[in-house]
């Protein structure tokens, strides 16, 4: 399915349909427990010999906008969804061994999609997708969710993303909604491992701003003369009036003859 070019599209009629979405932690606690509203899909290309591993983002089907969303928690521990967490918003994750994983977290409805090239959200606009502080955009493709709604952990196996939900446990899952709409259950409060599960790194503006002062430079230096520590004449320091005072005067050339 093609984007259009004016801007992003939104689902013209509710869908009835419940589908597997898996996404990796911690990005399904930044959704349960912070208000993140967008995913981003991609097809992961592995490495091969002279090929890095590539990302191919990807649009929903049609028959999808409008439909749910049961969002389900892999396995898979996102280390740079970590320092990115830390970097743009200031959250300290908790560990893979805390939060839930092989269940379901959430239901919610895909109203939305919109592209890097059609949407300005992308552009530092939107606190999920790419604000300044963020060390990396997440992706060039934005699944925008509504109607987000919290469920308690129901424990399922593993399915392929967009499959169908298991028709014996879709009664158990709407009635976990309708228990976490009425306020009779809350999301849990993981605590933060006094050890974090990525170590804290310098970033790379803080890399900058501290730079060794003996770094070598590929660069010709302009000042003092490697050999007699001394400036040039018409190094840039100087100004021109001390050039023209150390230049020999031009010669005067005799005036020419006629014959």
């Amino acid at each position: 399915m093609s984007a259009p070019l004016g801007g992003p599209y939104r689902y013209t009629r509710e869908g009835r349909g419940v589908f597997h979405f898996p996404l990796a932690r911690p990005w399904t606690w930044a959704l349960t427990h912070h208000g993140m509203w967008s995913v981003f899909v991609a097809d992961v290309e592995p490495a091969r010999q002279g090929v890095p591993a590539r990302r191919h983002p990807l649009h929903p089907p049609a028959e999808l906008m409008g439909c749910w969303l049961a969002i389900y928690a892999t396995r898979e521990y996102d280390a740079e969804a970590v320092r990115w967490l830390r970097e743009a918003h200031g959250l300290e994750v908790p560990g893979g061994d805390v939060l839930p994983t092989d269940s379901y977290v959430a239901v919610a409805r895909l109203a939305e999609v919109s592209t890097v090239g059609n949407d300005y959200r992308a552009f530092g606009r939107d606190p999920w997708w790419a604000p300044r502080n963020a060390p990396f955009c997440r992706g060039t493709i934005a699944w925008w969710l509504e109607e987000i709604q919290y469920v308690e952990p129901l424990p399922s196996a593993p399915a392929k993303r967009l499959a169908p939900v298991d028709p014996g446990l879709v009664p158990e899952l709407r009635e976990r909604m309708r228990l976490a709409r009425d306020k009779l259950w809350r999301p849990e409060a993981y605590a933060v491992p006094a050890s974090l599960p990525v170590p804290r790194q310098r970033g790379w503006r803080n890399q900058r701003r501290h730079r060794p002062l003996s770094r070598p430079s590929s660069r010709r230096r302009r000042g003092p003369s490697s050999t007699t520590g001394r400036y040039h004449p018409c190094s840039p320091r100087r100004s021109s009036s001390a050039c023209s005072a150390r230049r020999p005067a031009a010669r005067s050339r005799p005036p020419a003859r006629r014959s």
